[in-house]
């Protein structure tokens, strides 16, 4: 059987880690955040077991998750060292969404953020936006085996709507991007995300992740420029390392929000 598949006819637990890989793994989730050698540590043990790609089912913050051992970055790090996977975002987004509302979860990957969030505030309404049908089957597996609901949008976002190629990354699946030409990529359906909330009936957003290579500039410049204010999210994880653009500072000096925090990838704003 392939690795690289997601073998979803085969239950929870069928692929467990076992013996060796389940030492490591063991050891891996043990080593303490405030060390300052546990990350370097982290990597030297994963090492061991990473390659070839393997799934293992584990379990994690409550969470059922059936994981691959690399080329996907975000999932490698929640199978690894979850105890340093985006903790303060999840964490701070946690207690925006603690009363409900709408969470939208932009470029969604295998969707952690929307199940650490369905698993912590079963009240919210979550959408979860990716475009590649690889990644979203895994994301839908495991919310399956969580009994979490999520709505997904099978899209990709941009300034537009329409049609669209999406160069899919062989070595980390996580840095997928709209193509500029289409022999780069395969074809997928785009639309803005004013589009998208007005076909999913969203008067409000309460709390947006937004993690899509780049593009980020595009995508809330359009709809900060079309959507009504009452439409506005109160809450905002963005990557910051591809911020060219400056879109965070026009985030701040135009339409009023503040940094809240920051880490070493993300930034949280707050309106």
């Amino acid at each position: 059987m392939k690795t690289t598949e997601l073998s979803p006819d085969l239950a929870f637990g069928h692929f467990a880690p076992r013996g060796f890989a389940a030492w490591i793994l063991r050891a891996c989730h043990r080593l303490p955040r405030d060390w300052p050698g546990a990350r370097t540590l982290n990597k030297l043990l994963r090492g061991l077991i990473k390659r070839p790609t393997r799934q293992f089912d584990i379990e994690v913050d409550q969470l059922k998750l059936r994981l691959r051992s690399s080329g996907n970055y975000c999932e490698k790090r929640q199978l690894f060292e979850p105890q340093f996977f985006d903790v303060d975002e999840i964490r701070w987004l946690r207690e925006a969404l603690a009363g409900g509302g709408v969470f939208l979860d932009i470029g969604g990957n295998i969707g952690l953020y929307s199940l650490h969030i369905g698993r912590a505030c079963p009240d919210v309404r979550i959408i979860t936006v990716e475009p590649d049908a690889s990644l979203s089957q895994r994301m839908l597996f495991n919310a399956a085996n969580n009994n979490i609901q999520i709505d997904l949008a099978p899209v990709a976002l941009s300034d537009y709507s329409g049609t669209g190629y999406l160069a899919v990354s062989a070595e980390q699946r996580g840095e997928n991007a709209l193509a500029s030409e289409p022999q780069q990529g395969e074809e997928v359906t785009v639309s803005t995300l004013l589009d998208l909330c007005t076909a999913k009936q969203i008067e409000r957003i309460c709390a947006m992740k937004i993690d899509i290579e780049g593009h980020e500039h595009l995508v809330l410049s359009h709809f900060f420029a079309n959507a009504p204010q009452s439409m506005w999210p109160r809450y905002i994880v963005i990557e910051h390392v591809h911020d060219e653009t400056h879109i965070v500072s026009r985030l701040q000096a135009e339409y009023g929000y503040t940094i809240e925090a920051q880490t070493s990838r993300n930034i949280l704003l707050s309106a």
